[in-house]
């Protein structure tokens, strides 16, 4: 039963990864590229977080605060990165990275593989584990 329950959670987990991961490429296909560059640091609980100003093709322009600090700050005020934002929405913009672009459906891939690979496992070799009654002398040699 333990091993069903990996198996379908596994390739729930694998199914959710696959939708998450075409959305990204959804969103990058019909995002613009544009360059950010730091124009602040937010110090917030002793961690530095860059804060971007992002020029859009348009000529808009996106103030973005970066979800991850550290401590020292790993930016430096006048630094550019590159960003992806739809233009349909563009209060919402990417940094360009794999981790950034593809976060949940590699965190979810990540669980689904495991789980898939040792719940199948589990059911090719446990007939192979199983004891037939004919040969299992140590319960007929039990005395109560």
């Amino acid at each position: 039963m333990r091993y069903t329950i990996y198996l379908l959670t596994g390739l729930t987990l694998l199914a959710i990864s696959i939708y998450n991961w075409k959305q990204a490429f959804a969103f990058i296909a019909r995002s613009e590229r544009a360059i950010g560059v730091v124009t602040s640091l937010h110090k917030d609980d002793d961690s530095y977080w860059p804060v971007f100003s992002i020029r859009t093709k348009e000529g808009d322009e996106i103030i973005y605060q970066h979800p991850y600090g550290s401590s020292p700050a790993s930016w430096r005020v006048g630094e550019e990165a590159t960003f992806l934002y739809d233009p349909q929405a563009p209060e919402s913009p990417r940094m360009v990275g794999y981790f950034t672009l593809f976060n949940w459906a590699i965190v979810f891939m990540g669980l689904a593989i495991p789980l898939i690979v040792s719940a199948i496992g589990y059911f090719i070799l446990a007939p192979l584990t199983r004891i037939p009654a004919e040969n299992n002398t140590w319960k007929a040699n039990r005395k109560f």
